[in-house]
């Protein structure tokens, strides 16, 4: 595949979801400063996910699909500090638009936001860096388990909606 299937003002419109459930003012403030600029936007949309979504789009494929995984998960566990992570996963989207050096300085003030972005500046993991880390986690086996499964699907096709023999 050299580009995503999916028409990407679905996939901004899905990131736009989970930016609008954060409810934390200063993080809408910074990430608004990055979401809405169309420069990046048309940065973002040519970047590939270096995790499976190797193609055009797949990074911006998959921070939708790992914010719905997100706000799944808070449904379940609403203790958990959903503006910070929903705020990690859009922010480490558009941050690849930049050198890492940049990125930082751009956030540097928002400490808490910083382990999300930078693996190395972590020290304690916290609950948050624990379900951030497992939804990147979950959506990367999902995604490689489904292409495995659409290669077989597609080696195992007789054609014009056949069975095959095994199916009987």
């Amino acid at each position: 595949m050299e580009k995503t299937p999916y028409a990407y003002e679905f996939l901004w419109k899905q990131i736009e979801k989970g930016y609008r459930e954060i409810r934390k003012e200063k993080y809408r403030n910074l990430i608004s400063q990055f979401l809405f600029d169309e420069e990046i936007r048309k940065k973002v949309e040519k970047l590939k996910d270096r995790s499976g979504r190797n193609y055009e789009g797949g990074l911006l494929e998959k921070t939708a699909s790992v914010i719905s995984l997100a706000l799944c998960m808070y449904d379940n566990y609403p203790e958990i500090d959903i503006d910070l992570i929903l705020s990690g996963i859009i922010l480490s989207c558009l941050c690849t638009t930049f050198p890492k050096k940049e990125c930082y300085e751009k956030i540097k003030e928002y400490e808490e936001l910083i382990p999300f972005l930078f693996r190395k500046k972590r020290k304690k993991p916290t609950v948050e860096l624990t379900v951030y880390d497992g939804i990147i986690r979950l959506d990367n086996k999902i995604y490689i388990r489904l292409e495995r499964r659409r290669g077989e699907n597609k080696k195992g096709e007789v054609g014009n909606g056949s069975r095959r023999k095994e199916d009987f």
